[in-house]
């Protein structure tokens, strides 16, 4: 059970994070916030395979 807890506190950290780094300035949202979005996408699914 507690698998699955930094699971949903990761997706939840993905859910409120992402409409933050979309405000970025547009330079930045497409360089720094799509890498930092991507990075957590890479980590949860880390988290689903383990």
């Amino acid at each position: 059970m507690n698998e699955l807890s930094i699971i949903q506190k990761t997706y939840d950290l993905i859910k409120w994070y992402v409409p933050i780094l979309n405000r970025l300035p547009r330079d930045h949202k497409f360089n720094l916030g799509d890498r930092i979005i991507s990075e957590l996408y890479n980590l949860l699914d880390r988290l689903i395979i383990a």
